[in-house]
């Protein structure tokens, strides 16, 4: 059996080894977690003509090609893109739009025609402004707080540069993406 001076030396020398381990432990360095992210306002929905989120725009099946003459354009078709089920907490959306520029001299804000009518481009416009809305431009609207809603009133129409339109088909595609504020 073990004496009380053996146990006692044997205690002390254990609590001495543990107060070494504490005191190391004390002098480590601090060490600051810094954490970050960002919480964005979940997306509207796009009410679009199909499930696809496409928005069709009929120019008409009635231009006429002598119509289309140097700078000039059909007639306007409205365009009233709509975001619904907008979080209470966006105030705001930004639409950015893109697609292939038309290439004639003085057409770079117009969209180029895919179709097989020649000399004809697309024209989209800020309905409200009555500004051009070319490869890359934006526009920003407000959302409706009793609705949750934003509309974007544009128009679009056929258009000719430098004038002498041939008959045939106009088709483009514009493509829209939306930041939400």
């Amino acid at each position: 059996m073990m004496d009380l001076k053996t146990l006692f030396k044997s205690t002390a020398l254990c609590l001495a080894l543990a107060g070494m381990g504490i005191s190391s432990s004390a002098l480590a360095a601090d060490a600051t977690l810094k954490i970050h992210g960002t919480v964005k306002a979940s997306p509207c929905t796009v009410e679009a003509d199909d499930a696809s989120g496409n928005y069709n725009v009929a120019l008409g099946d009635d231009i006429q090609a002598a119509s289309l003459t140097a700078g000039v354009g059909s007639a306007w078709k409205d365009v009233n893109l709509k975001l619904k089920d907008c979080p209470s907490s966006t105030t705001s959306v930004t639409a950015k739009f893109s697609g292939t520029p038309a290439t004639e001299t003085g057409g770079t804000d117009l969209y180029k025609n895919t179709g097989d009518a020649e000399n004809v481009q697309i024209e989209l416009q800020n309905k409200t402004a009555s500004t051009r809305l070319g490869d890359n431009s934006t526009m920003e609207v407000l959302v409706v707080g009793a609705t949750n809603d934003a509309i974007f009133p544009l128009q679009a129409r056929a258009y000719s540069v430098a004038g002498g339109a041939t008959p045939g088909t106009i088709i483009g595609t514009v493509q829209v993406a939306f930041t939400y504020q």
